[in-house]
């Protein structure tokens, strides 16, 4: 299957981090995609997940992307943005890595 854009970043669990990558493969609705997720033994439901400012800092809120992860079965996982509609598909243009969108490739 097709990936619409490959975004990486980390997983926050508490105070634990890993380093994480998604490819979107299947836009669901406004602010839900179906992805692939790399390596997916660090992702658990539940998780969130910030694609691009590794930080926490809240000065820049146009520097990263939050996402829940609402389910995960092996490396396919449903993902709810923080944004929706043509705001998220700008920070998905913005961020994405290793396809023909975004600054990262």
């Amino acid at each position: 299957m097709d990936e619409h854009a490959r975004l990486r970043g980390l997983r926050f669990r508490g105070e634990e981090r890993a380093r994480i990558e998604a490819a979107l493969v299947e836009r669901l609705d406004a602010s839900q995609w179906r992805a692939r997720i790399e390596p997916a033994e660090r992702v658990h439901a539940g998780d969130r997940l910030r694609f691009g400012e590794s930080s926490e800092s809240m000065a820049c809120l146009l520097a990263f992307l939050d996402a829940e992860v609402l389910s995960i079965q092996g490396n396919d996982a449903l993902l709810a943005f923080a944004f929706s509609g043509p705001a998220l598909d700008e920070a998905i243009e913005r961020l994405a890595c290793g396809t023909d969108h975004g600054r990262g490739r």
